[in-house]
């Protein structure tokens, strides 16, 4: 019996784990537009900015080819830095507020806003593709 109490609480507190590997995109593929020419870089900053602002996230261009996002929720927020060009973008984590970075490790929540973060930036940049 006592054998069976330590293993649920030993299954209990893995489930209490909330970290997990900070998840960074890199070089994800900026499509052609249906032309097959590339997107102007100004297009490509557009396309990420209005998904970010879409997603609740505050972007800001600090120079050109890198936007700086930023997004809080509750008492926890992120910083991420999203360098792009007209073929592709990625998105780095920069730092946090209460979501437990440690050596490479963050709170799952982290992941989730990064992973939802880009498909909406893939699907501005799809749609803006249609449009050239």
């Amino acid at each position: 019996m006592r054998l069976i109490l330590t293993a649920i609480l030993s299954l209990s507190l893995l489930g209490a784990c909330t970290s997990k590997p900070v998840h960074n995109f890199d070089d994800q593929l900026v499509p052609l537009a249906e032309s097959g020419s590339r997107m102007s870089l100004a297009s490509v900053e557009h396309s990420i900015l209005d998904a970010s602002r879409k997603r609740g996230w505050i972007a800001r261009v600090v120079e050109p080819g890198l936007i700086e996002a930023q997004i809080s929720i509750r008492n926890h927020g992120a910083n991420v830095q999203i360098p792009f060009s007209a073929d592709s973008y990625s998105i780095h984590y920069k730092d946090s507020e209460n979501l437990d970075f440690d050596d490479g490790s963050i709170h799952r929540n982290y992941n989730k806003w990064v992973n939802n973060l880009s498909k909406s930036i893939r699907q501005e940049l799809l749609q803006k593709s249609r449009q050239l």
